[in-house]
């Protein structure tokens, strides 16, 4: 689990212009957000991060970030910060605070629909989670699932076991072997296998029990569930078919669009492929390690 790393977001309201002989002098409306946060991916190809506070019905953003793998945060440059934004209005009086995943062409003055923490301010306090209704609207505690090693082109001995399907059952009656939860818009779940530090991409999907969106590795349409046949295209250093043995087996949340062809890091499921694999055989996913949260102070 990554290190706590305070963040202080400062909201200055500027003073109005005024004559110079007629100069009155004003408070500068001035609020802290201390945000602590962990578990937050590291973003790629341009994404950042950016911090919103809700004033009645306007979002007000903070400058754009990002973080390193051990939880520093950065510019959009790469360069490390003060971990210090200025809003342009005074925010003492938000209601919500959101994390969102911005591109590089989004707006400023809104935010994008890919929010992964959001949290309610009471009392300047607001828990940030992904289980809040503007974030995943889920916390993927206690989820659990089911993937089979199987081929589906071709079915023949020698490669029956090149293919990962996220279903349960048997091959002449196979069963949904997810139920993961309804995604809000810009989120999709992705599925992967592990082989030797290598990730190949199983697929986008939004449903338990329909096709992925991907056929990178093969055109195999057979059953109607997220999964892929390692067939054809193999990325440098991987050979098929596939040898499965000892993998690993995950199902992540992606930004949707995605920030990178690697996985994001929120794994939500996770499982092991055994030393001596079997086709057609049930193997269990269980849930992956926590997901991002913080809590974010006014004061």
């Amino acid at each position: 689990m990554r290190t706590l790393v305070p963040i202080l977001f400062m909201a200055v309201l500027a003073t109005a212009g005024c004559d110079s002989a007629d100069v009155v002098e004003q408070d500068v409306a001035q609020v802290q957000m201390r945000l602590d946060v962990e578990n937050l991916p590291p973003l790629q190809d341009g994404f950042s991060y950016q911090a919103w506070a809700r004033v009645g019905a306007q979002s007000h953003g903070s400058a754009r970030f990002n973080v390193t793998e051990n939880g520093s945060f950065v510019n959009d440059a790469g360069q490390f910060t003060q971990n210090v934004a200025v809003f342009e209005v005074d925010i003492s009086d938000a209601s919500e605070v959101l994390i969102t995943i911005e591109e590089k062409r989004n707006s400023d003055t809104l935010p994008s629909g890919t929010v992964i923490l959001a949290g309610d301010l009471e009392d300047a306090t607001a828990a940030l989670s992904t289980v809040h209704e503007k974030a995943l609207a889920a916390s993927f505690e206690g989820q659990t699932g089911a993937f089979m090693l199987l081929n589906w082109a071709s079915g023949s001995s020698g490669d029956d076991l090149s293919g990962v399907w996220f279903i349960d059952g048997s091959r002449t009656s196979p069963t949904a072997g997810l139920s993961l939860p309804a995604l809000p818009e810009g989120w999709i779940y992705e599925g992967w296998i592990d082989v030797a530090g290598t990730l190949l991409s199983t697929g986008p999907f939004r449903e338990n029990n329909t096709h992925d969106t991907l056929r990178q590795y093969s055109e195999t349409d057979t059953p109607a569930y997220p999964g892929e046949d390692f067939l054809e295209n193999a990325p440098e250093g991987i050979a098929f078919p596939l040898d499965p043995s000892g993998a690993t087996v995950r199902v992540s949340v992606e930004p949707y669009p995605d920030d990178a062809l690697g996985p994001f890091g929120l794994f939500v499921l996770s499982g092991s492929v055994p030393s001596n694999p079997v086709s057609a055989t049930p193997y269990s996913l269980q849930a992956g390690p926590a997901m991002p949260r913080g809590t974010a102070t006014l004061f």
